[in-house]
């Protein structure tokens, strides 16, 4: 069952349907969630450890749940297969036996974890290891997520241990599986089975409502990949401190012209203009805003793996060993399904020619520019992207909204603050508040000018400029 959709467009965030796995009290269904990369699946379990699950009367519980495999993040760790067992194992007596009842506890704890856990998560190709094998518990659900992301065999490894259904999650307007082989590529392994499922007019659900993005990052993609479908979820419009400034807004198009280079014997693409510009704005970001310093929340993205190494180079020269930990620099392809609060954009291309390579993908534009929940930041030359279609699309978007910034040389003279006091947004009620206070002054106004008519008939019933008097002093004066 396809579910057309991205892991950031979609209710839960990474596509983990908790009615899929929700049922009675006296049952819960025995799910196995795969996603094609690490990342990908550390930030489904990152999501179920934060907010639970929703039973079928939406109430919220934390089900029992394994990370399994040879990479697991810290921040998963309490979940992972190795350190579950290491905690059971460590109340085991192992010196009767010289050591081999340990390696049989191993096993027997192992299986009995993956029998007990309501959710097992694994990447598609772990998932065929043999540690499934000593399960005594079938799988009721299988869960693919980023499965447009996925070649079909790799699809079907899960499927081994047999499942009574199976849902396929993903977004076929974001990037499909990489393929080395070209031959292999043009006989059409690079095919998911999502696509081949889509293409044969199988049904497929698309989930319009996304819970990530900020709606001024959400406009651009929900008209130019999605129709313009896509709504936006509860809350998502809510400010936050870094918005005070228009050029740290939700949407952001910094134009720098700067000189693209080819390391030699690379095909890869450098700008070094745009490593020292983005090192420049993360600083500004961290300076002025200390609480993205306390966790992860900033992703630094490129196409191109040689500027991502530039970069991480950067940051580390500036911000110390410590920079590996605040902020997570990767290539566009290695982000998807994982999302920050604010995410930088390096385009890198720059030049005459008006050339921008794979870049010109909108599949990985797409992934690039909503990866984001409060704020993205993209760092290009606008004369050299906009030949693309897609790209052009944005940069007038940008215009139109007037959230392109003209970066001068030096870029320091950007961040100057003479220069930032310009971009300074002042605090105004939203336009809804506005017109309801309107309502209440008007409402007001008319209520002051009934009771002076009344003050006046009263005055005019009187006849005595004394009674009068007397009246405007027991009245306690003007109000």
């Amino acid at each position: 069952m396809p579910v057309d959709g991205d892991d950031g467009f979609y209710p839960t965030g990474n596509e983990l349907k908790p009615e899929i796995v929700s049922s009675n009290r006296k049952y819960r269904a025995h799910v196995l969630v795969c996603a094609p990369s690490n990342s990908a699946l550390d930030e489904i379990v990152l999501r179920v450890l934060k907010t639970g699950i929703r039973d079928e009367n939406n109430n919220t519980y934390n089900p029992k749940i394994v990370r399994i495999g040879v990479k697991a993040l810290h921040s998963v760790k309490a979940v992972s297969m190795d350190y579950l067992i290491q905690q059971k194992l460590s109340g085991v007596d192992r010196t009767l036996d010289g050591g081999r009842r340990g390696a049989g506890e191993y096993d027997r704890i192992r299986a009995s974890i993956l029998d007990e856990a309501a959710i097992v998560f694994s990447t598609l190709s772990f998932s065929g290891s043999s540690i499934f094998s000593r399960m005594t518990r079938a799988f009721d659900v299988v869960i693919i997520d980023e499965a447009a992301q996925a070649v079909e065999p790799a699809t079907l490894i899960p499927l081994i241990h047999g499942c009574r259904q199976i849902f396929l999650v993903g977004d076929p307007v974001q990037l499909p599986a990489t393929v080395i082989s070209q031959t292999a590529q043009k006989l059409g392994y690079g095919t998911s089975l999502f696509k081949r499922f889509q293409a044969a007019g199988f049904p497929v659900q698309m989930l319009k409502i996304q819970y990530r993005m900020h709606p001024e990052i959400s406009t651009f993609p929900s008209k130019e990949f999605y129709e313009g479908v896509l709504q936006d979820g509860e809350g998502l419009s809510r400010k936050r401190p870094w918005h005070s400034y228009s050029c740290f807004g939700p949407f952001c198009f910094f134009d720098v012209d700067g000189i693209e280079s080819q390391p030699s014997g690379s095909g890869s693409w450098v700008n070094q203009d745009e490593v020292e510009f983005i090192t420049l704005l993360y600083h500004q970001l961290a300076l002025r805003y200390p609480e993205l310093k306390s966790s992860p929340e900033v992703g630094v993205i490129s196409p191109y793996r040689h500027q991502v190494k530039l970069l991480k180079d950067s940051f580390r020269s500036t911000f110390g060993d410590q920079s590996r930990e605040l902020i997570d620099v990767s290539t566009v392809d290695g982000f998807q399904g994982r999302e920050k609060e604010i995410v930088i954009f390096s385009c890198v291309r720059c030049n005459k020619e008006q050339k921008i390579g794979f870049v010109s993908d909108f599949r990985r534009m797409n992934v690039a520019i909503t990866r984001a929940k409060s704020a993205v930041l993209v760092v290009g030359s606008a004369s050299t992207l906009k030949q693309d279609k897609h790209w052009n699309n944005l940069v007038e978007s940008a215009k139109e909204r007037n959230c392109l910034f003209k970066v001068p040389k030096p870029l320091t003279a950007f961040f100057a603050e003479d220069n930032l006091k310009t971009m300074k947004v002042e605090r105004r009620p939203p336009p809804e508040l506005n017109a309801r206070v309107l309502e209440e002054i008007n409402q007001e106004v008319v209520r002051q000018e009934l009771m002076n008519v009344d003050d006046a008939a009263d005055h005019a019933d009187a006849g005595d400029d004394d009674d009068a008097d007397m009246d405007a002093d027991d009245g306690g004066g003007d109000d």
